[in-house]
């Protein structure tokens, strides 16, 4: 399964779509926020590890869970690619008739996994996710309200941490003969 999301200005919107089936949603600032703040805390409240020595806080474990699912190690390596990747293409376009209002939504959560069901008419469209997924899900939706200047509220701390750092630790060391050869 993939998620794209787009922001269209006109419309004061993201579009949603989600492959496979080609399903076209349009979500609103308001359900942004509920699932950024409400839902993004149901999925926190059940993440693994709770009682067991040294595994540290709630607040601990859901952002070293989150940086895990954003390093990808829960892809195998042959999936190729990364488990977030950014597309320079143009979004499809806002006037697609096809696309509906999400007008309400559902979730729930356990230890391995995590549903969310986007109300659109008198149908409901329910994700199943492994909890990998679903951090992915939950950040994609977060970085695209960000970036439509959207300023929603109670953004947990571990949905809108930096990953500079660990992009940083990626990148190979500084060859010391190069540095040398400079002096």
């Amino acid at each position: 399964m993939s998620t794209s999301f787009s922001y269209f200005e006109a419309e004061d919107r993201i579009l949603v779509v989600i492959r496979p089936g080609e399903h076209k949603l349009w979500l609103t600032r308001r359900l942004a926020q509920a699932i950024v703040h409400d839902i993004a805390g149901i999925f926190a409240s059940q993440v693994p590890g709770e009682g067991v020595p040294g595994t540290g806080s709630q607040e601990e474990r859901i952002a070293l869970e989150h940086q895990m699912a954003m390093d990808g190690e829960d892809l195998p390596d042959s999936a190729g690619g990364s488990p977030l990747q950014y597309s320079s293409k143009a979004p499809a376009r806002a006037s697609d008739s096809g696309i509906r209002l999400c007008t309400g939504l559902d979730a729930k959560a356990g230890k391995d996994y995590a549903s969310i069901g986007f109300v659109i008419g008198d149908s409901t469209l329910n994700l199943k996710l492994s909890r990998a997924s679903f951090h992915r899900l939950l950040r994609g939706i977060a970085m695209c309200g960000h970036q439509a200047g959207w300023e929603l509220q109670g953004v947990p701390p571990w949905l809108s941490q930096s990953l500079l750092g660990t992009l940083l630790d990626k990148l190979p060391p500084l060859d010391d003969d190069e540095d040398n050869d400079s002096e």
